[in-house]
């Protein structure tokens, strides 16, 4: 379909209360239909039902087009036909009972409740209303409100088969509120079936509460008081019950041949002489029949349908049942409130919702009663205190290397040479100077000069000493492995032609035997650990393979690792037979098991523990 005018809007009538806006209707419908300000109309219609957009339209059967009438939007863009719901036709179910409703979503992703309500005494008019969901709640309110402003004057295109008179809404609407204002649910039920047994002069009214599965009578029309356990009150209770296992509007005689059970709603017909019965169900706000009405129709006539009726029973609705709940015992209304509370636990509504408070209170429970092991993490370090550290002896350069760190090495392998030219060199100096000196001894003494003799000789002495230690110096140029082990510290390509000093450390080499692990615990885990605690560490070189550990000693002076923290050093031995990848100097993640604790506790002791030290005085 589509929109035969242009759209307009008109200023919306603000600071008005309902009876104003009730009231400026009331006189804008007297207006003659051609003289229609149709935009007045829709601004005070939408400020009345609370509604965001709102359109007049009539609907041109000869080329299935809308004709706009007048509009009120704050969107200038805004269509009625836009947020129509898909596979609805709301205008002919509108035309059909009078109003219809459906949620629906714009193409914009808006999502609106679209009220529909057919224009009384105008041919193929139609109010479309654009509600917001956040209003769902006052939904029947808001329709009543607007069933009281869409009668117009020119009657004479109305059907009155279908159309409802402005006299019915008024009666029902009249008959609510002084339901609601009754003191107590007996006094407001039977203002009901009597007001009802007045409007319609009908034979009978009654009306039955469902509590806890049962059918109880608790109103019967011109009868303040009446026996529950008569035999006519139980047979009014067997003719409620269809209207409660169909959960619809039931009608005897019946057009249905589905419908079971009516045997009882024959036989109080026959009683009553009733021409016709209806059974009216009144659902609660979960959509379970609450309540039934029984309406006896003798020779007058019957309403064409009862839709005010039923608008007027969803209004009562709530405050019935706070009544009721007021009228029962302290025992009862406990009963039925777990009774009702458990229907809407295990109902079919609300799957999803329910199985996520199904899977909610299960991950509370099993947090507040499960258990998990709990394991504190460590860096961890392979090591053993049979080193041997391979060093300088004196100033020079290097001049071979032979290994280099992770190597193998056998005893007595040469692991590094120094450069000894220099040492060469001076070495012959020295035989040089040591034969020179030799001579001039012989020579003074042969010739009886004591004193130069004596100095003579204590040059030689000196030189001899001096080509000693450059003897030692030359022995000590070449370092060999003192046992069987492999090389830990020290890197060929950076050692070569290196300078050094005397003492600077060149190799580390170790003994592959006597290897523990060394483990730095942070000072937050160390109150979990404790002694003989067992646990497993995996090396970075074979992270799948997990070496099992047990804690041997604990050093009892904490250690600053940069941003770390500080941190505890823990021995631990090794449980299984050393590999022969094994290497001292390996490192790699430990985990010492510290037992069985609470799953709430493992997940938020750490973040509980800093909240306590941070609100702490």
């Amino acid at each position: 379909m589509s929109l035969a005018t242009p759209p307009s809007t008109v200023p919306p009538a603000l600071g008005l209360d309902a009876r104003s806006l009730i009231e400026q209707l009331q006189q804008l419908r007297k207006t003659s239909i051609p003289e229609m300000d149709w935009q007045r109309y829709c601004t005070l219609m939408r400020q009345l039902c609370k509604a965001s957009h709102c359109a007049v339209v009539r609907r041109l059967l000869e080329t299935q087009t809308l004709e706009q009438l007048g509009r009120a939007s704050d969107a200038e863009t805004w269509s009625p036909m836009q947020t129509m719901p898909e596979g609805i036709d709301l205008l002919s179910k509108a035309a059909a009972q009078g109003y219809a409703n459906a949620p629906a979503q714009a193409s914009d992703g808006q999502s609106w409740l679209v009220l529909v309500l057919a224009l009384q005494g105008l041919t193929d008019c139609f109010l479309i209303l654009n509600i917001k969901p956040q209003e769902r709640a006052q939904l029947n309110e808001l329709t009543l409100r607007a069933l009281l402003c869409v009668d117009f004057d020119n009657t004479a295109a109305a059907t009155p088969a279908v159309m409802q008179t402005p006299a019915e809404l008024t009666a029902m609407l009249g008959m609510a509120a002084e339901v609601m204002q009754q003191p107590n649910f007996d006094a407001a039920c039977l203002s009901l079936v009597n007001g009802l047994a007045a409007h319609w002069q009908l034979l009978h009214a009654s009306m039955g509460w469902v509590d806890m599965g049962k059918m109880d009578v608790v109103a019967i029309s011109h009868l303040d008081r009446f026996e529950r356990n008569a035999s006519q009150t139980q047979r009014i209770e067997s003719a409620l019950l269809p209207a409660v296992i169909e959960g619809r509007e039931v009608w005897w005689p019946a057009n249905d041949a589905t419908l079971h059970d009516t045997d009882a709603l024959s036989s109080l017909a026959q009683d009553l002489n009733a021409r016709h019965i209806a059974l009216l169900p009144i659902p609660n706000a979960q959509g379970i029949t609450q309540a039934v009405l029984l309406l006896a129709f003798g020779n007058g006539e019957v309403p064409a349908s009862l839709n005010m009726l039923q608008l007027a029973l969803e209004l009562m609705q709530p405050r019935l049942t706070d009544l009721r709940s007021q009228s029962l015992s302290p025992k009862r209304r406990a009963s039925l409130y777990f009774q009702n509370s458990a229907e809407r636990l295990f109902g079919p509504e609300h799957p999803l919702l329910k199985l996520a408070g199904v899977a909610l209170m299960l991950l509370v429970l099993y947090l507040a009663f499960g258990t998990w092991h709990y394991r504190v993490e460590a860096s961890a370090q392979l090591n053993t205190d049979a080193t041997r550290l391979i060093s300088a002896q004196f100033d020079g350069r290097i001049d071979q290397v032979h290994v280099t760190a992770g190597d193998l090495v056998k005893e007595g392998a040469p692991l590094v040479s120094l450069d000894t030219r220099d040492l060469t060199q001076q070495r012959n100096e020295l035989s040089a100077e040591i034969s020179k000196s030799s001579t001039e001894v012989n020579k003074y003494r042969a010739e009886g000069l004591l004193a130069e003799t004596e100095i003579a000789q204590a040059r030689l002495d000196q030189a001899e000493a001096k080509a000693e230690r450059i003897d030692t110096y030359l022995a000590q140029s070449s370092s060999h492995a003192p046992f069987e082990g492999v090389i830990v510290e020290g890197e060929k390509k950076d050692l070569l032609g290196a300078p050094v000093k005397k003492g600077d450390r060149i190799f580390r080499i170790a003994k592959v035997e006597g290897l523990y692990i060394t483990l730095m615990v942070s000072e937050k885990e160390m109150r979990h650990i404790q002694p003989q605690a067992q646990g497993e560490v995996a090396l970075l070189s074979h992270p799948t393979h997990n070496i099992p550990i047990r804690v041997s000693s604990v050093i009892p002076v904490a250690q600053v690792k940069g941003q770390e923290g500080n941190q505890f050093m823990i021995k631990a031995e090794l449980l299984e037979t050393p590999q022969p990848w094994w290497r001292p100097g390996m490192t790699g993640l430990a985990r010492i098991d510290v037992g069985e604790k609470n799953v709430a506790w493992v997940l938020s002791h750490r973040v509980v523990d800093r909240l306590r030290l941070l609100l702490w005085w």
